[in-house]
């Protein structure tokens, strides 16, 4: 064993590295979202759930998935400002240079224009009965919003930015400050006469504790400091900010969470107002400058800056531990004592968490092998590593490595003298002091639990098993199998818990399964993962989210991504009192208990468009449809941060038939078509559905009348003269066989174009054959030139055996992707010999293609062009290439080589012959373009630099063999 050195133990204590900061998780939108800007100075929410943004380079809503900019032909510059929502729910902005646009009917509509008023400064603007008031240089104007050239006037002093939703309107003039409300006329309510000096020239008005909270500064004279007032007992009283103030601007003013937000350039700054004066909370943000906030509908907080784009944070109660980027991948914590987490690393990084004092101290040390468990007894601390372990001493406060607990995945200390473990190859319990085993069982073990009843349960390879301390053991089996264990624990109530890959969480009692927890019954995923017992309650990690089980009333609560995790690969959940701490590969973060689940209301979604026939219509519930109008088409969404991220959707189809069953629809997917709809009435009803099945929207319904034809409808039979009746049967024969001509006719057209279709894909192909004959025989002769006869030799053998399969295709436009993949096959195999060691391959995702047929020499030049131009300069390492193949609408072939790229294989083609192009690409392309134009679909390819080398994608027609 090797100890640590006094000087070592020094690091340990004194020079270890102070992490304080915690902050809520947040989601950074930036370019790679698709954020237009980085710059914004405002956010708003509307009524559906679409989220405003005032930018630098204009007006944009943000559905929770993409970003549209609205904008006007006699808009002068791009930035905007001061969004706003009327009473009609219309969003207002304005501009740098007088103009106030709103959006109506989803456009920008210009309102007035009064740049000569404003001198190029940033004006306010508010509304008050059904008038638009604008703050000026000179004054205050006032229009009426349905005639803005019907009322004017003029009305000395500053608006006051009023962020209170109430139809009542401040004004300062004269060191006084008037109100006026809906039913009264301006009064003086607040009297400043004692701040004369101090000429402020911007004010805003804002709502704490349903009292008024008044900023004033001066935007021009920064000597001018700030102040803070506060309505107490009807008189308007100073409350002192702190100096960081005085020179850091406080940008907007919200009461959010019965707290004062302050956002400014150095970051969000919370308070509450407690005997006059300013109480902190908290800070977020620190450094950054925030110029907005918006708490949304879901109870999401989106914050604008004015250089790094908008944060999100979606829980302000799961907080991260600011630890750098290198060590946070953690992959064992355990409670130290009271106060205390011991955390370790995959790199080996050793810390400790100050419950208290919220300081983690990393350690350094020597080691760098991957931290399995950790656990104590009351003396020692007890830390697995990969081939070795460390002890740490509490009282000596020295580190000692000692090889007994070596490659443990996974201990529990029993008591003072023994460990139970489990190793790759038995598990087994270890007494601490003399380092004795006794094996309960040679077979690889993963993880172990120690019972309130002292009984040791073990997570085997092949199934969970029971010992007790007179080597009994017993196999624990549900429905007949064995259980495959990912974690063990247990709850207050005794019930045993196991987790597992695909049967959820199985909870035990006397030994025997008592109840299981799968998606049916709450559970958000069958693929389980740690669980950790709380008292009697029980949280559980799934590949969906964390979520907290009361065990004896069976009700789940869930924390998802759209909750705030960021991470579902949770190593270790330590539950205290109020907090619960628990790692991942993404650090270490802290959840308040109490407040951290929040009541969120399923949103309501919306239809984004309805195509009848493919083609736009206008949204509305009821349509009436001719008798040709069969296919129809609904997209919609629900809007927002991660909108529709914990909802499924489902529909169903009442046509007055049996009793309709409602359908899930794939999640992901945000449509449903219905393409041949029958003559009669229906009614299409959509819903969206939590993930735990516990709240699901109102159900929105669409109905549609889609008519008969006219010889179907009663008007037209009874209408119709009994004297013609033969006269209305020639007709419908008529009819019957011109419709039937025209059938035969498409037919007979269609069948007439694939001949035309397969004969341009023969010639090419007849073309392409040589050309692929060439390079492989110019191969050989390269092998001959340089000596290589054997392996020339090798080589001709394999492409004859290539040449005569690809002869047997030649005649073929489609071929089955098995024998095309047969001959790319054969084609590398080629390849690889010419490279010797210098090439390898890999081919992903062909074992799921059967049964497809696709166009035949598509594949095989690119591959070529990749080796020729791209691996065969390659000067260093492995030449690569792996070739993908995905199933969706075409089959999409990926394929991607390390070589020197496109630039630099396009720089020595050049070189070497500026006038020859490549035949095969050539080829490919004009092939590519038939295939195009008769399947009216997206075929073709696109090469892409990567890091290193090219990446091509090509889209390819296929079609079922009818075998």
């Amino acid at each position: 064993m090797k100890r640590i050195t006094l000087f070592l133990v020094f690091c340990f204590l004194f020079l270890s590295i102070k992490i304080n900061a915690q902050h809520p998780i947040f989601h950074h939108l930036t370019d790679k979202e698709g954020l237009p800007d980085i710059e914004f100075y405002d956010i708003i929410e509307d009524s559906k759930g679409f989220i405003w943004l005032a930018a630098n380079k204009g007006l944009f809503r943000y559905d929770g998935k993409t970003f549209k900019n609205y904008t006007h032909q006699k808009k002068r510059g791009l930035s905007v400002f001061g969004l706003k929502l009327d009473s009609k729910g219309r969003i207002w902005c304005n501009n740098i240079s007088g103009q106030f646009f709103f959006i109506e009917n989803d456009e920008l509509s210009l309102f007035l224009d009064i740049g000569n008023e404003t001198n190029g400064i940033i004006t306010s603007f508010a509304f008050h009965q059904n008038k638009i008031l604008i703050n000026t240089m000179k004054g205050i104007y006032t229009y009426a919003i349905d005639n803005p050239s019907e009322l004017r006037e003029f009305n000395k002093g500053v608006l006051i930015k009023n962020k209170r939703k109430t139809d009542t309107l401040y004004i300062y003039r004269d060191y006084k400050i008037f109100r006026t409300t809906k039913n009264s006329s301006s009064k003086i309510i607040y009297n400043l006469d004692g701040y004369k000096n101090f000429r402020f020239n911007k004010w805003s008005i804002h709502s704490y504790e349903k009292k008024n909270l008044i900023y004033a500064y001066n935007v021009v004279n920064s000597k001018i400091k700030p102040k803070l007032f506060y309505e107490i007992n009807d008189k308007l009283k100073e409350i002192k900010l702190p100096k960081i103030f005085d020179n850091n601007e406080i940008i907007n003013i919200y009461e959010v969470n019965n707290q004062i937000w302050l956002c400014t350039y150095l970051g969000v700054y919370t308070y509450t107002i407690k005997n006059e004066k300013l109480k902190h909370i908290n800070t977020y943000f620190i450094g950054k400058d925030v110029g907005g906030l918006l708490k949304d509908r879901d109870d999401n907080y989106w914050f604008v800056s004015l250089r790094n784009g908008i944060y999100i944070i979606p829980n302000l109660y799961i907080e991260k531990y600011d630890i750098p980027e290198e060590k946070s991948n953690i992959s064992a914590l355990s409670k130290i004592d009271k106060d205390a987490l011991f955390l370790g690393s995959v790199k080996g990084d050793l810390a400790i968490l100050n419950i208290k004092k919220s300081k983690l101290n990393f350690i350094k040390n020597k080691y760098t092998k991957k931290i399995y468990d950790i656990g104590q007894n009351k003396e020692k601390v007890f830390l697995s590593l990969n081939n070795y372990s460390l002890i740490y001493d509490k009282k000596k406060k020295e580190l000692v490595r000692d090889d007994f607990l070596r490659n443990a995945k996974d201990f529990v200390v029993i008591d003072n003298n023994n460990i139970l473990n489990a190793l790759h190859d038995a598990a087994r319990v270890t007494n601490i002091n003399n380092k004795k085993s006794k094996i309960l069982r040679r077979t690889r073990a993963y993880t172990t639990h120690y019972s309130k009843n002292k009984e040791m349960f073990v997570g085997y390879v092949d199934g969970v098993e029971k010992h007790s301390e007179n080597n009994e053991s017993t196999k624990i089996k549900f429905k007949n199998q064995p259980i495959i264990a990912i974690d063990i624990d247990e709850t207050n109530n005794g019930i045993i818990w196991i987790s597992t890959l695909k049967d959820g969480i199985i909870g035990l009692k006397n030994n025997e399964p008592v109840i299981n927890y799968t998606t049916k019954n709450g559970l958000l995923s069958n693929q389980a993962g740690k669980i950790k017992g709380d008292g009697n309650y029980l949280w559980v990690t799934t590949d969906k989210g964390l979520q907290l089980l009361n065990s004896e009333t069976g009700k789940f609560k869930n924390l998802t991504q759209k909750d705030g995790l960021n991470s579902f690969n949770i190593s270790e959940i330590i539950p205290f009192e109020k907090h619960i701490y628990f790692s991942s590969n993404k650090g270490l973060f802290k959840i308040n208990k109490e407040k951290v689940f929040l009541d969120r209301k399923i949103l309501d979604f919306y239809f984004t468009s309805i195509l009848i026939n493919d083609e736009k219509v206008t949204e509305k519930v009821n349509y009436e449809l001719k008798s040709n109008e069969k296919k129809i088409k609904i997209n919609f969404q629900t809007n927002g941060f991660l909108g529709d991220s914990d909802i499924t959707y489902k529909y169903k189809l009442l046509d007055g038939s049996d009793k309709p069953k409602w359908n899930t629809i794939e999640k992901g997917i945000n449509q449903v078509t219905f393409n041949n709809l029958a003559p009669g009435n229906y009614n299409i009803t959509l819903k969206a559905i939590k993930l735990n099945q516990q709240q699901q929207s109102l159900e929105k319904t669409i109905i549609l009348k889609i008519n008969a034809p006219f010889y179907r409808q009663i008007w037209f039979v009874f209408l119709v003269p009994i004297l013609i009746f033969g006269l209305f049967w020639l007709i419908i024969l008529k009819s019957i066989r011109k419709k039937e001509r025209k059938q035969k006719q498409a037919i007979e057209k269609e069948r007439m174009q694939k001949e035309l279709i397969t004969s341009k894909l023969e010639t090419l192909q007849s073309q392409m054959n040589p050309h692929f004959t060439f390079n492989a025989l110019n191969s050989i002769q390269n092998l001959v030139l340089k000596g290589e006869k054997q392996k020339a030799y090798n080589y001709l053998t394999k492409f004859s055996s290539l040449l005569r399969e690809n002869l047997i295709l030649s005649t073929k436009s489609f071929v089955y992707f098995d024998e095309e993949l047969s001959i790319i096959k054969k084609y590398l195999e080629l390849e690889n010999l010419r490279f010797k060691d210098g090439f390898s391959y890999k081919i992903i995702g062909s074992e799921s293609i059967d049964n497809v047929k696709i166009p035949t020499m598509i594949i095989q030049p690119f591959i070529e062009n990749a080796i020729n131009h791209g691996l065969l300069h390659k000067t260093d390492g492995v030449g690569i290439i792996n070739i993908e193949f995905i199933l969706e609408d075409t089959l999409n072939c990926i394929i991607i080589d390390n070589g020197i790229g496109i630039k630099a294989a396009t720089i020595i083609n050049d070189k070497r012959n500026k006038t020859k192009k490549s035949f095969s690409t050539k080829s490919i392309s004009s092939k590519l373009k038939i295939l195009k134009d008769y399947y009216k679909t997206d075929i073709g390819f696109k090469y892409e630099d990567v890091n290193n080398g090219t990446k091509v994608i090509i889209k390819i027609p296929y079609t079922f063999s009818d075998d």
